[in-house]
């Protein structure tokens, strides 16, 4: 009797042990839910890592196309214009601008002419024109006398944008040279957005 009386006192300890929370289980959730933190620290590495291969392969490509873009160069007037590798094999046409006296007329007006260096994309067809990139080479006299109203060139009521200059020349580009919106416009403009012109002292004794 007295065994019988025991062995329910110890059950009864027992339980009361168990259901109280003195011996818990591992949850459940954790022991087949989580991840590892070794695992996660793994994973977030690996997501980093190829984050980073991916941004110097970027890198890597901007840094091509930059060493692959072509160089005009025009020692005469003293100036570089960068081209895209698209403009591989253009050709230069040698023309001139000409403006027109403002402030004298008939026998009194003033001449006022130079050069303009106009770069042809090769694409360029007669049967499909594409847009050319004129630059007008103008002393500094000259743009000054233009930017005084002494002259204007062009049909437009605004002046050439200036591109650059070095000690004797400014480097312009004509107002509304792309009016017409032909072929290749879109991709001048990107071009010229980049700001494609260094200027330095030529060594021309013009």
């Amino acid at each position: 009797m007295i065994c019988v009386v025991l062995a329910l006192v110890v059950g009864t300890i027992a339980y009361f042990w168990v259901t109280q929370g003195r011996f818990p289980l591992a949850p459940a959730a954790s022991q087949a839910g989580s991840e590892p933190v070794s695992s996660q620290q793994n994973s977030t590495a690996g997501i980093s890592s190829a984050l980073e291969s991916s941004a110097s392969a970027d890198s890597g490509s901007s840094s091509s196309a930059v060493m692959n873009a072509l160089t005009y160069t025009n020692k005469e007037y003293g100036f570089t214009f960068a081209l895209p590798q698209d403009f591989e094999g253009y050709t230069i046409l040698n023309e001139e601008w000409e403006g027109t006296d403002i402030k004298n007329t008939a026998s009194k007006a003033r001449v006022f002419k130079g050069p303009q260096i106009t770069i042809r994309d090769p694409r360029w067809t007669s049967q499909v024109p594409r847009q050319d990139i004129p630059i007008m080479i103008l002393t500094v006299d000259q743009w000054n006398q233009l930017q005084n109203g002494e002259f204007s060139i062009g049909a437009a009521p605004v002046n050439p944008s200036e591109l650059g200059q070095n000690s004797k020349y400014v480097f312009a580009l004509p107002a509304r040279y792309n009016y017409a919106f032909p072929e290749g416009y879109e991709e001048v403009q990107t071009i010229l957005d980049g700001s494609p012109l260094a200027a330095f002292e030529p060594t021309s004794k013009k």
